[in-house]
């Protein structure tokens, strides 16, 4: 009886050693494949973006100012951000009135990989504030009828934009 206690307190051992060294290594490689240039922020509006926080720096001109529940992430070590944002039903079709012309099927793809949910993904050409005359390229997405996103990944692409 004694024998098969010892056997059993063996074995018990070896499993949980197993799991600890299954924890370990996931925990490792988590650690290892993290994203540390991605810095995420939220906001109830945009009136709530604080002008000393950099936010201001990334976002067009045309970035809707009555937006609310703005979350938005920014990597400045690979130049790219994006935002989620919703808008009333009124606003929102404003807003769409704006867009005028959509992405190309490559980049609503890119879009489409990151958030399934995207129904449309347009090109909008706006400046930074404060940062000169440059225009940049942006991709405004729409979620649904109240949620949209903005982002310029992709930016880069070759014909991006169907004209």
């Amino acid at each position: 009886m004694l024998a098969i206690s010892s056997n059993i307190s063996k074995m018990v051992i070896f499993i949980f050693a197993i799991i600890i060294v299954v924890f370990l290594c996931v925990t490792t490689y988590l650690y290892l494949h993290k994203d540390e240039s991605l810095v995420s922020k939220h906001y109830i509006n945009y009136m709530a973006i604080p002008e000393s926080d950099g936010v201001f720096t990334w976002l067009p001109d045309f970035f809707s100012h009555v937006a609310v529940d703005i979350s938005i992430s920014t990597n400045v070590e690979d130049d790219y951000f994006f935002s989620y944002f919703s808008l009333t039903i009124d606003d929102g079709g404003r807003f769409k009135k704006t867009l005028t012309v959509r992405a190309r099927e490559q980049v609503a793809k890119i879009v489409s990989d990151n958030d399934p949910d995207t129904k449309k993904v347009w090109c909008k050409y706006g400046k930074i504030p404060g940062q000169g005359d440059s225009v940049n390229l942006f991709f405004v997405g729409e979620i649904n009828v109240t949620h949209y996103f903005i982002t310029n990944i992709g930016a880069g692409l070759p014909d991006a934009c169907a004209e």
